[in-house]
């Protein structure tokens, strides 16, 4: 794709003005406020507005040999770490722990990538820099992410316990009217995404949409309910200030814990609309992306744009 001017975005993605700057915080009380059963609007629009308003660009997409460097050069692209992080902030990370195995099986995020974020992220002035996930321990060592973390000056934290959560209204929910959300997320200054692109049984896809998953206490309740509407439901209501979606090696089948078929990809994609990066992931990687609803219905929800002709989207050899 091409670079596009980004004032020939659709007319549409400029509706929320009135909300475009609200804080992390703001947004968070005000959706509180609203209620489980009131509208704003179109509030997954509202938590990203404030970005989509100011950034030069909707994705940036890095390719180059070194995961490192596509990182660097795909939030470079987006303004760099001091166009989110502000001196004094609280960052809090998701990335995608799940499994033991090293990068090339495409199970986890990259430490590479934690790396260079984690270090970003503090040299912009963060104050405390706090990798989460609801998995076990073991998981952040065994597989490099929490050395990476720690490297950088980070941390990592385990939510396998229900007092790590706090409940919070879906207002624009239909199965989900609450949730328990990580209360790090929820009080976070500003909140990373880090998934890895990789299939997945149940959702067909795991992208960034599915890996705030592992921000909620129950999983099993999404796949009682309905796995791709509920995955739609909790992005509605839950601000990502940055997505950073590894792509470097992406697990085709037989994910999400593999072993599967791999691609060496050489890719970081990078932005603040989910439904964006995975839209354009699921169709770089699928192809058809017809199978994973959760696209489709975190769009009619007003969580982001699926239409990639209606994005400016920067390509970059890292």
């Amino acid at each position: 794709m091409h670079d596009q001017d980004p004032r020939s975005r659709r007319p549409a993605r400029t509706l929320l003005n009135a909300m475009s700057r609200l804080s992390r915080r703001d947004f968070l009380r005000k959706t509180a406020a609203l209620g489980a059963g009131a509208a704003l609007g179109s509030p997954g629009l509202a938590y990203a507005a404030d970005r989509l308003l100011t950034l030069p660009i909707d994705l940036a997409v890095a390719r180059g040999p070194s995961p490192a460097d596509n990182c660097r050069a795909a939030v470079e692209a987006l303004g760099g770490f001091s166009a989110f992080v502000k001196p004094g902030s609280r960052v809090v990370i998701k990335p995608n722990p799940v499994g033991r195995g090293r990068p090339e099986l495409a199970i986890n995020t990259h430490p590479d990538l934690v790396e260079v974020v984690v270090s970003g992220c503090m040299k912009a002035g963060a104050r405390e820099v706090l990798l989460v996930s609801h998995d076990e321990a073991s998981l952040f060592a065994a597989n490099g992410i929490g050395a990476a973390a720690e490297r950088a000056g980070g941390a990592v934290k385990a939510l396998t316990t229900a007092d790590l959560y706090r409940e919070i209204p879906i207002p624009r929910g239909v199965l989900l009217r609450t949730d328990m959300v990580s209360a790090d997320v929820l009080d976070a200054d500003v909140f990373i995404n880090m998934p890895i692109a990789k299939h997945h049984a149940g959702s067909g896809v795991t992208l960034s949409m599915k890996n705030l998953m592992g921000i909620t206490w129950d999983r099993l309740r999404f796949h009682r309910l309905d796995l791709h509407r509920c995955i739609a439901e909790l992005n509605s209501a839950v601000r990502q200030d940055l997505i950073i979606m590894d792509a470097n090696h992406v697990l085709l089948t037989n994910g999400p814990s593999g072993p599967g078929e791999v691609r060496v990809a050489q890719t970081v994609i990078a932005g603040v609309d989910p439904v964006a990066i995975d839209a354009y992931t699921a169709h770089a990687f699928w192809g058809d992306i017809t199978p994973f609803h959760h696209i489709r219905i975190a769009r009619e929800l007003g969580v982001g744009e699926m239409d990639l002709a209606a994005l400016a989207i920067k390509e970059i050899a890292a």
